[in-house]
């Protein structure tokens, strides 16, 4: 199964507001059919860099986390095949930590797609620099990725789950299940 992502970045008051803004469609046919459910995956919802191989606070350079995700949908067809169309929002924060000489928050998310078998059919991962100017210690952003799933004969968005969550190495899972939020 091939699907397809499109991505921007939006900032501001979005990410406070992102719960409210998304919501199933719905249909003049009576209810619209579901979406997909959205996860954000709890081991890996957040991203600690360090400078060096210290692992104490004074050597954290950027904290980012995951502080939420919604799902839109709308049901479509594309060469005759149903789709589902999908408009996914990712609210992010990001902190500067004492280690931080740049100021900036790199990091990649990714953003996966399981059937009801719980088997991966599509994973794209997004890289991020969010930028925190002068003395600005936080920030929250919003990323907007919107993936087209395909769907086989009598299958429906909720035939399928969407994940995110961060693109971690074995070290920063390590760290996140030994210190969780």
């Amino acid at each position: 199964m091939a699907s397809s992502y499109r991505t921007s970045r939006r900032g501001g008051i979005l990410a406070a507001t992102l719960t409210l803004a998304l919501a199933a469609c719905s249909s003049d046919d009576g209810p619209a059919p579901p979406c997909p459910e959205v996860v954000s995956l709890r081991d890996a919802a957040r991203i600690v860099a360090f400078s060096g191989s210290g692992r104490d606070l004074t050597d954290v350079r950027f904290e980012t986390r995951i502080d939420g995700a919604a799902l839109a949908c709308e049901y479509d067809e594309d060469d005759g095949n149903q789709v589902v169309e999908a408009e996914l929002q990712i609210a992010f924060t990001a902190e500067k930590g004492p280690a931080s000489k740049e100021g900036t928050a790199e990091f990649t998310y990714f953003v996966a797609i399981a059937d009801n078998q719980r088997n991966i059919v599509a994973r794209e991962e997004f890289p991020v620099t969010f930028s925190l100017e002068g003395n600005q210690t936080r920030g929250r952003f919003v990323q907007t990725v919107s993936p087209t799933i395909p769907l086989k004969e009598g299958e429906t968005g909720a035939s399928y789950r969407v994940y995110v969550g961060f693109a971690l190495n074995k070290e920063q899972l390590k760290y996140n299940r030994r210190n969780p939020v």
